[in-house]
């Protein structure tokens, strides 16, 4: 599936490192889940917050 997803893949440094380089990858249609975006927002960290549940009149 992912192989049909790749529309672009650039080295961009550490070519000695092999497939541990910096690679630039560009998909399209390509399900993922992030979670940890662009601003350092992480998902688990959010979800494992407590929450509180109020008291019924």
């Amino acid at each position: 599936m992912a192989q049909d997803c790749i529309k672009k893949v650039e080295l961009l440094d550490y070519e000695e490192l092999g497939m541990e380089a910096i690679w630039k990858i560009e998909v399209e249609n390509f399900p993922a889940f992030i979670i940890i975006d662009d601003k350092g927002n992480d998902f688990y960290a959010d979800i494992r917050k407590p929450i509180s549940i109020g008291k019924r009149p």
